[in-house]
C-alpha cells in the first residue's frame, strides 16, 4: 500500500506507544483544493492549531493505526473536530470515513527529513554571472504554487549563471491568499472564507507584492527601470487535463509557450531546437506549442482537440513581461513531469540553460540591424475628424470557440447615435490639454506625476523613462517627431478628463465595439476592426509587423498610419495602443444580458476595481486585436501600450 504514495516523504511502519503525546478523535473530511503545492501535509481548524501550540508549516509526527508519518500542519476552514489529508496519506494510515483516532508529537527539525514550509510571502534572488548573462534573467513568480518552479530556476542559476528570482507563499487559494506576482492582481476570499472567487481583481496589496517581485528581478540583474532585458522568461507550472470522449482525464503532457518580441520564424526555430534535443533531457519529453504561432493556436493530443489555456496576456500587457521591462520575452507553462521529480528538475535546469544559449548565440546573432525610426511624421489633414455612428442594434460579443469566455455570449445591443474620434488622441493634442490645465492651476506636477488638483488623481506620468511628453521649465513639451503618435501613459483619470475637456467622454465598451466591428451594410460584424475576419501585417500595428517603427520604444505608429479602417471609417481600432473605455471591468457581464436587447449599456459595479480596455496594441500578437477582446486595468495605471479616443453625443 505504501508503494502507492506519490509524495516524497519519510514514512516508517511501526507499532507505536507514546504515552504523554496528544491523542485526538477527529472526523476525516476532504482536504482543501489547490493544496498539493504544500507537499506532505495535514489540515486542522484554526482553533485546534492555536490550542495545541502547533506552528503552521513546521513538521510534526502523526501516529495512527500502527503507522507514523511526518507531515506539515496547516490551517483550513474546517470544524474543530475535523481534520483532512490527501488520499495517498489517508490510504497509508488506513483512515476510514468518519472519526479516526490520531496522536500528534512535536519533533525537532533534526529528527525529520521534511523542511519547514510556512505560509508567508517572500522573494528569493539567485545571483548569477552578470559578466556572462547581463540583461538575461528567469523568473518564477509562483515558485511553490506551481510545484517547484522556484527549485528549478534556482538549480538553473547554479548550473549556468543565468540570474533568476522566485516568489513563494503568494498563492494559497483555499485560504483566500491569491496574489499574482506575474501581474498586480489577486482573487478575493469568498463569503465565509472558503476559497476564492474565480475573477482576478486589482488592489493595492496585490500591486505591492507584484512590485516587490518586479524590483527584485531588476535588482538581481543590476538593471534600472528604463533598461530593458534582452531576454526574460517567466517559468510556470500547470495541471491542465485532457478529457477523452469516454470521460477519462489525464494531465496534458505539454509545454504551452508564448513569445514576445520574436518573429514567427524565430519562434519556429526555438521550437525546432527543442524537438531536436528534447530526448537529451527527458525519456518521455512533452511536446512544445507556442500560442502565438498560427499553427499552434489549437493543438491535438492523442486525437483530442485542445485550446491554449494560458496566454500570458495580462503579464505582457501590464505585468512582468510588459515591453517597457524587456525587449524579448518567453512564457512557459510546464507539466509536473518537468518539475516534481528531482531528476527532472536537474534536466529542466539544463534545458533552460541550453535554450537561453541558443537564443542568445543563434537567434539574436542572426538578426539584422534593429534601428529605430527617426524621420519626420506628417500631421493628418483631418486630425480633428469625428465619425458618426448611427442609432440602431448591433451584435456585441461573440460565440466563437477561439476567444476568452469574457467575450461570450453574442447578444443584441441597441445604441443611440454618437460621434467617435477618427483617430486615437495624439501627443500633440494631449500636450495642449496639459498646458491649458496648467495655466488654469487645475493640475500640478510632483516628481514627474501630473496630478489633478481637485481630487489628487494622477492623470499622466511625465517622469516615466518612455514618456513622450516632458515637463521642463513649467511647460509640457512633446519629444521631437512624436507629436502625431498616440499618447501613452495616460491613466483612466487622465483620459476621461481630456475627454471632458474636449467636450466629449470616453466610449462605453458597446460604443467602442460597434464603431470597430459592425458592418452596417450587411448587418454583421468582423473579427477585426479592419473590415476583415483575418489579420495581415499590412493591416495594423501589432507585435513584429516589420513596419518602420518596429524598433522604437514604444513601438507605436503615427495615428492613421495604416490604410485600413472599420466599416464606419474609424482608424487604428485594432492594434497600435489599447484604448480606455468608460465601463467597469466585470469578467462575465455578458452572461447576464438575456434575450432582450440591452439599450445603451454602461457597466457600473461598486465592487469592480478595474476599467475595461479594448483593441490590443503594438506589443501583442494579432489574435488579441479582435474587436471583442476585453481586458481589465487598474484606472490609476498609465502604460506604454495604452491610449484612448473620445466619443461625443453631438458633433
Amino acid at each position: 500500500m505504501l508503494k502507492k504514495l506519490s509524495l516524497i516523504i519519510l514514512i516508517a511502519v511501526i507499532s507505536f506507544s507514546c504515552s504523554g503525546d496528544n491523542s485526538f478523535n477527529l472526523k476525516l473530511v476532504k482536504p482543501p483544493v489547490a493544496t498539493r503545492q504544500l507537499g506532505p501535509s495535514i489540515f486542522f481548524s484554526k482553533n485546534f492549531i492555536k490550542e495545541n501550540g502547533i506552528k503552521e508549516g513546521t513538521p510534526i509526527r502523526i501516529f495512527a493505526n500502527g503507522y507514523q508519518m511526518d507531515l506539515r500542519p496547516y490551517m483550513f476552514f474546517g470544524k474543530d473536530n475535523e481534520f483532512a489529508v490527501h488520499k495517498e496519506i489517508a490510504d497509508a494510515f488506513n483512515f476510514k470515513s468518519g472519526f479516526n483516532s490520531i496522536k500528534i508529537k512535536k519533533i525537532k527539525l533534526s529528527e525529520t527529513s521534511l523542511t519547514p514550509k510556512p505560509i508567508a510571502f517572500k522573494v528569493e534572488n539567485y545571483h548569477g554571472n552578470l559578466s556572462k548573462w547581463k540583461g538575461y534573467a528567469y523568473g518564477a513568480p509562483h515558485g511553490d504554487c506551481d510545484n517547484e518552479t522556484g527549485a528549478v530556476v534556482k538549480k538553473m542559476t547554479r548550473l549556468s549563471g543565468i540570474p533568476s528570482t522566485a516568489a513563494y507563499g503568494c498563492r494559497v487559494s483555499y485560504r483566500g491568499i491569491w496574489y499574482d506576482c506575474n501581474r498586480p492582481l489577486m482573487k478575493e476570499p469568498k463569503k465565509g472564507n472558503r476559497g476564492v472567487i474565480p475573477v482576478r481583481e486589482w488592489n493595492k496589496a496585490a500591486e505591492a507584492k507584484y512590485k516587490v517581485f518586479q524590483d527584485s528581478v531588476l535588482a538581481n540583474s543590476k538593471m534600472k527601470y528604463g533598461e530593458r532585458f534582452k531576454l526574460y522568461c517567466s517559468f510556470h507550472g500547470h495541471d491542465l487535463t485532457v478529457k477523452y470522449p469516454d470521460g477519462r482525464k489525464i494531465e496534458r503532457p505539454v509545454i504551452e509557450g508564448m513569445g514576445m518580441g520574436f518573429s514567427n520564424a524565430e519562434l519556429r526555430r526555438i521550437k525546432a531546437f527543442y524537438y531536436r534535443n528534447r530526448k537529451n533531457y527527458y525519456k518521455n519529453p512533452p511536446d512544445l506549442y507556442f500560442g502565438n504561432l498560427p499553427e499552434d493556436k489549437v493543438y491535438y493530443y492523442d486525437g483530442v482537440k485542445l485550446h491554449f489555456f494560458y496566454t500570458g496576456l495580462g503579464a505582457r500587457t501590464y505585468g512582468a513581461l510588459r515591453r517597457d521591462f524587456l525587449r524579448n520575452g518567453l512564457h512557459f507553462e510546464t507539466p509536473n513531469t518537468m518539475r516534481i521529480p528531482l531528476k527532472a528538475q536537474d534536466e529542466t535546469a539544463r534545458l533552460l540553460t541550453d535554450l537561453y544559449s541558443f537564443v542568445r548565440d543563434s537567434i539574436f546573432t542572426s538578426r539584422k540591424n534593429e534601428k529605430p525610426f527617426t524621420g519626420r511624421v506628417s500631421r493628418p489633414k483631418d486630425i480633428n475628424a469625428r465619425v458618426k455612428i448611427p442609432a440602431g442594434k448591433f451584435v456585441m460579443g461573440t460565440n466563437s470557440e477561439e476567444v476568452w469566455s469574457c467575450e461570450k455570449p453574442a447578444h443584441e445591443v441597441y445604441l443611440d447615435s454618437y460621434f467617435i474620434d477618427k483617430y486615437e488622441v495624439s501627443n500633440y493634442k494631449f500636450t495642449k490639454f496639459l498646458n491649458d490645465y496648467l495655466s488654469k492651476d487645475k493640475i500640478s506636477v510632483k516628481k514627474g506625476k501630473v496630478i489633478l488638483n481637485r481630487n489628487s488623481k494622477i492623470i499622466y506620468d511625465a517622469g516615466n523613462p518612455y514618456a513622450e511628453i516632458s515637463f521642463k521649465r513649467n511647460k509640457f513639451k512633446v519629444k521631437k517627431n512624436r507629436e502625431y503618435f498616440p499618447v501613452i501613459l495616460a491613466t483612466y483619470w487622465g483620459a476621461s478628463e481630456y475627454a471632458k475637456y474636449s467636450g466629449g467622454r470616453l466610449p462605453t465598451e458597446a460604443e467602442w465595439e460597434k464603431a470597430a466591428s459592425w458592418d452596417y451594410r450587411k448587418n454583421k460584424k468582423s473579427f477585426y476592426s479592419v473590415r476583415s475576419d483575418k489579420m495581415k501585417k499590412s493591416f495594423a500595428n501589432y507585435d513584429r509587423t516589420d513596419d518602420p517603427f518596429e524598433f522604437n520604444m514604444p513601438g507605436t505608429t503615427p495615428i492613421g498610419y495604416y490604410k485600413t479602417s472599420s466599416y464606419y471609417g474609424v482608424k487604428d481600432m485594432s492594434g497600435n495602443v489599447w484604448e480606455w473605455t468608460a465601463d467597469d471591468y466585470v469578467y462575465g457581464i455578458y452572461k447576464k444580458s438575456g434575450n432582450t436587447p440591452v439599450k445603451n449599456p454602461l457597466v457600473k459595479d461598486s465592487t469592480a476595481t478595474m476599467k475595461s480596455i479594448r483593441g490590443g496594441a503594438w506589443d501583442t500578437e494579432y489574435a488579441v486585436l479582435r474587436s471583442t477582446m476585453r481586458l481589465g486595468i487598474n484606472p490609476d495605471n498609465g502604460l506604454v501600450n495604452l491610449g484612448f479616443r473620445c466619443v461625443y453625443d453631438k458633433k
